[in-house]
């Protein structure tokens, strides 16, 4: 079975929003497009499964599962660094923000599929799956520990978008807003990761 693609594609937002912030990214169009390229790709790699939504709503798309395993290719590493060299390698000059939006939504599918129960054949072609190291930890799908963890990056999103528009207001936004700007600031730099910055700085997301 498979996580829901609403559950994929608020997972990209959330996690393409933090590498934003830890990258100290100006508010500007490309970046909320990146977050939003993020949002609509993420779902794609459940194209191995006929159920799925991609499946289900591009026409063909469900012939994909007659050759290929679900959580197998499309959720493997191999299929993510042959995508990350078409969109940054190849010299194709792909913009920014569309290539680091596809790449984000493509990631992070099978990072959020790593707490499924069935877990994903990451180093595929080797025929090793890797899942949650105990049951307790695994997420079922569509089970309530899903419905909750989607409302909780919901949330999460739209509290961190408005704190750092905040933090990135003109002061008299920012004095207007009162001890809101404060706990802003403390949310903002709670995702703020400098190590996650640097290493998006030399994969060249941004």
């Amino acid at each position: 079975m498979f996580l829901i693609h609403t559950t994929h594609a608020v997972f990209a937002a959330a996690l393409t929003e933090v590498m934003l912030v830890s990258e100290h990214a100006p508010i500007s169009w490309q970046a909320a497009a990146t977050i939003a390229v993020a949002f609509v790709v993420a779902p794609v790699p459940d194209i191995d499964q006929p159920e799925s939504w991609v499946s289900r709503h591009i026409p063909g798309a469900s012939l994909v599962s007659k050759f290929i395993r679900h959580r197998t290719l499309t959720h493997s590493l191999l299929v993510s660094v042959l995508l990350y060299l078409v969109l940054f390698g190849l010299g194709f000059h792909i913009p920014d923000w569309l290539a680091t939006g596809i790449f984000m939504g493509w990631v992070s599918h099978w990072l959020i599929d790593l707490v499924n129960p069935m877990g994903v054949q990451l180093f595929y072609p080797l025929p090793w799956w890797v899942k949650p190291p105990v049951p307790w930890l695994a997420i079922g799908v569509e089970s309530p520990g899903e419905s909750l963890i989607r409302a909780l990056m919901r949330v999460f999103v739209t509290v961190l978008t408005l704190s750092y528009l905040l933090v990135h207001a003109p002061p008299m936004l920012q004095k207007a807003a009162g001890p809101l700007e404060t706990y802003a600031l403390r949310w903002v730099g709670l995702w703020t990761w400098p190590w996650l910055g640097t290493v998006c700085h030399v994969l060249h997301l941004r």
